[in-house]
Formats: structure tokens, sequence, C-alpha cells
């Protein structure tokens, strides 16, 4: 019983052991677990009561059972502590304005009997991911093994990064050394198998579609004590569940009202919990901006904490009254124009639309000398960093610095200055449209050609070679025919999936080129630059 105690008030880690026993036994209080009142001064009725409950909880716990031979059942033992200490919580700040009332409203799901899936669904910015990451770090100790995948509608888009996820998923509810498995339909069939046993909790962040949920988890049953969380901006319905046996709580989270909206923003504003003294009424007219959502709340104040005048606030205010869009798009919008630099800008928007979830010192590489500026987007609220050193972005800002792009040519995706969408890059590479403007491009065909027929795969390189300043290029299983001659001599990243050459083309200029992956390539031969100016060469080979 102290160890139960120690674990509730120190919530420390417990693994229970059964040794040639049967958990129900313990659980049900048969055979040696038959615990009775005697007369005697330790097996009181109370007492009695009191070790009853403890075996009852005991039982509960996630642990291990004694099968095949005592030294795999060490080491599988050893494993398992080994995960469970290796674990890492998400940061969060100290005091989550508003977030303990919404825990309340969902805190009984994770004792709910039957009941596999909460469904948290709100606005972008209200503090869906936030509030999954608040219940992932106070549940942890309850399961075998956790594993939370973020921005998944985003990274679903292509499919080396939907492979990712699968993977990322699949190693988590496993534990152990990372698995690669090339096809996302094999991926989804280990994670089937594992998710029927396995007592896991798993949150899948920004799901939008329920195709999503099916390719990550499969259609088949979930251990009945496992528990997932889904955040999503869309309200997801019955639908989604009601041909499996999977039942789902749904949950709209409540945007901050009018008390906690003032702590959140005077926290970012004056580091306090109230608005210093002749702020008030200026606070309270900043309240009527944000809505109640968290992101604009934290923004906005940041944003005015960068000169606490009156003048300042007042001359602030003024420049979203005078914008058409809501309260909330205007805030994010005046946040990325008071950035000191136009190169600030600049790789905000290069990250928008690329970077997401790369590894932050990779993306630095890339996009050096500008790499310091990630300190100051960071530092905005505009972008951060994950603890495994990925670069992340809420959907909010990352849909924002998009349609930042599109503005620069609404109809005419070629004339902007990076493409990402697919059937956009199609269309540039197979009409040849390319033009000086375009710095950036990515086009993943396996992905297109699930979400629309694709009536040729005949690509030249004509479109690249109208590129002058094209710096950035991201093709996933693409086959161009044509000469690299006249590709941009600025190219610094060249990520090539499925590569379908036997070698890299001798024509094509590499001298700045700082960054290459190859995976899945049908490299024979891989010789690097001659020249390479002194800088750390990024290249990634998977043949």
């Amino acid at each position: 019983m102290l160890i139960l105690e120690q674990r509730k008030e120190c919530n420390q880690l417990v693994l229970p052991v059964f040794c040639h026993v049967d958990p129900s036994d313990v659980g049900k209080h048969n055979k040696t677990f038959a615990i009775q009142v005697k007369d005697s001064s330790r097996w009181t009725e109370y007492n009695v009561n009191l070790w009853k409950k403890a075996l009852e909880e005991v039982a509960l716990l996630a642990g291990l059972i004694l099968s095949g031979p005592e030294t795999e059942f060490l080491k599988k033992i050893v494993d398992t502590i080994y995960n469970k200490l290796d674990y890492k919580k998400f940061h969060l700040p100290v005091n989550l304005t508003g977030m303990a009332t919404r825990y309340k409203d969902i805190k009984s799901f994770i004792n709910e009997p039957n009941v596999n899936f909460l469904a948290i669904c709100g606005m972008g910015g209200s503090g869906k991911t936030t509030l999954a990451k608040y219940i992932y770090n106070s549940s942890w100790r309850s399961f075998d093994n956790m594993s939370f995948l973020e921005e998944i509608s985003d990274r679903c888009k292509r499919y080396d990064d939907l492979l990712q996820l699968q993977e990322q998923l699949l190693n988590d509810i496993l534990g152990g050394k990372n698995r690669r498995i090339p096809s996302v339909s094999q991926v989804t069939c280990k994670i089937e198998e594992a998710l029927q046993t396995k007592r896991v909790f798993i949150v899948l962040d920004d799901i939008t579609d329920h195709r999503q949920l099916v390719t990550l988890l499969g259609t088949r049953k979930i251990n009945a004590q496992s528990k997932i969380i889904i955040t999503s901006r869309v309200l997801i319905t019955d639908q989604w569940f009601e041909s499996r046996s999977w039942r789902c709580q749904k949950y709209t989270i409540r945007l901050l009202n009018d008390d906690e909206s003032l702590s959140l923003l005077c926290d970012h504003a004056f580091i306090s919990k109230f608005p210093t003294e002749g702020f008030k009424k200026l606070a309270l007219q900043a309240l009527h901006y944000c809505e109640g959502n968290p992101l604009a709340l934290a923004m906005l104040g940041r944003l005015l904490a960068e000169d606490n005048s009156i003048p300042f606030w007042e001359s602030t205010l003024r420049s979203l009254e005078k914008e058409i869009v809501s309260g909330i798009q205007c805030i994010l919008l005046r946040s990325y124009e008071l950035l000191p630099h136009e190169s600030n800008r600049q790789l905000f928007l290069h990250i928008a639309c690329f970077f997401i979830g790369k590894d932050k010192d990779y993306v630095e590489k890339i996009l050096e000398p500008d790499y310091y500026a990630i300190k100051i987007l960071s530092n905005r609220f505009l972008l951060s960093v994950s603890p495994n050193n990925k670069l992340m972005m809420h959907s909010l800002l990352q849909e924002m610095g998009k349609d930042i792009v599109r503005q620069e040519a609404l109809k005419f995706p070629a004339k902007r200055s990076r493409v990402w969408l697919n059937s956009d890059s199609y269309k540039i590479l197979t009409k040849g449209e390319g033009s000086e403007t375009l710095e950036g491009l990515a086009l993943d065909l396996e992905m297109l050609r699930t979400e629309v027929p694709v009536k040729s795969l005949d690509l030249k390189t004509d479109a690249l070679n109208k590129m002058d300043k094209l710096k950035l290029l991201h093709l996933n299983f693409v086959y161009l025919d044509g000469s690299y001659q006249n590709v941009s001599e600025d190219l610094r990243w060249l990520c090539w999936f499925g590569f379908h050459l036997k070698t890299i083309p001798s024509d094509l200029s590499m001298g700045k080129l700082v960054a290459i992956d190859m995976s899945y390539s049908n490299l024979e031969v891989f010789e690097l630059p001659m020249v390479r100016n002194s800088v750390s060469f990024f290249c990634c080979l998977s043949m």
C-alpha cells in the first residue's frame, strides 16, 4: 500500500511483475489472495478492505506476466523499465490559463471502460493540442507505451512524411529500435497487430480526414484498455467510427472567457496576471480582437510587450481596427509584418511551405546565413521547436504564410515565389511554365495519384530550366526527361525520393548544394561535387 501511495503522491513508476500468478486472481481476491477478516489486530475489516482495494488497483496497472524462460523475462523487465524512464514529457508553461477547468470536462475519459477514443475539436489556436499534451503528461505511467504524433494533416500530404509518421507510431507502440518498412500498407498491418495486444496511450494531433485515421491505425479491434486522443479542426462525426467496433467520446473545446483571456494576455504583455496601471482599458480593448483564442492572445500579448507604452498600444490596436479580416488573422499577420528584417519574413515563408516537421539543424544549414532568425521566429510565437528538434508551426500560422505566397499571383502559381501544392507543381512541370520568381517547388507524384487521375507521367526538365532563382527542390517519385544543364546554380536543397536515374546527371550544377536526399532511389553511383565552398554537406541515400 505504501508503494501505491508513493505512486499517487510522487507520480512514481510502479511496474507489477506477476510470477506464476494470474492478475485476475489478484484483482478478484481468489486463491492465495482471498483475504478475510480475522480475530487479530492486523486483519480488521478496515485493513482487509484497504488491502482488497490495493490489490484491485495493482491488477489494473500495466504490468508483466511471466511466460517463457526467466532469462528472457528478466530482459523484458529491463527493457520495459528503460523505455518508461526514457519517456520525455512535453514542456508546458507553468501556469496554463484555463487548462485545469477544461481537463475536468474530460478527465473521466481515462477511466471510462469500452471507450477507446476522445475527439477534441475546435478552431485553430483554441488549445486542442495543448490540452492533449496536458493529458499526455498526466497519464503516461498507466500505459505500456505512449505516442504523440503532431501536425498530421500537413505531414500526411507527402508519401515519405506519412511513412515516417507510421514508423514513429509503430516504434513508439512496440518500443526498442527503429523499424524501416518500405510500404504504407505494410506498416498499417503491423500497427493493427500491435494495437490488439498493447495497452497504449496515443495522441493523433490535427486529424482532418477519417482516411488519415485508417492509414495510421487500420480498422481492426484495439485493446480495450488503450486510449487514443484525436485533435481536429473539423467536427468529427459518428460516421468515422460506425463501421468499426470503436467508441468515441467527443469534446468541443471551450474558448477562454473574459477573465481567462485577460490573464493570458497580461501574462505575455506584462509577465503578470493583471494589467499595469493605466493599461486596463487598452487591455480590455485588445481582448475584443482575440475572441477568446489562446494563440491569438499569446501572440498579441508578446507583440504589445515590445513597447509597454500607451502610444504604442494605441497605435497597434488602431492598426488592427483598419483590417477587414477577422481579429485573429489580423494579429497573426501583424506579427509577421513586424519581423525586424525582410530575410526573417522570407525564412518564415520558406519554413511554412517546405520545412515543417524537418530537423532544425538540417534546416539551419540549408537556409544559412539566415538561420539565426529561427530564434526570432520562435520568440514571437511564429515557430516552435519540438523536444526531438523538429520545426513546428501552428496550422493557422502555416496557412497564413501560404496565403501570403498565394497573393503574389492568385491565378498563376508559376509566377509565385514558392509552389507546394502537388496539383500546381504538376501543371507547371507538364506545361513547362517555370518562371524567374520561383525559389522553391515541391511535387509528390505518389500522393497526387491518390488524389486525382494523373494523365501523363511524361515530365520534362524544361520548366526547371526557366527557374533561375530556384533554391529548394523536393520531388517524390517524379521522372524527368531532358537536360539539367540550365537548372539554377543557386540550388541549395535537393530532396528527390525515388530518383529514377542510376547516376547523378553530370550537367546538374551542385556548386551551392548544401543538402541532398536521394532515399529510395535507383542510384548505383554517387559522386559528391568537387567544390563545396567549405560548408557542411548533408547527404542521405537509401537505394
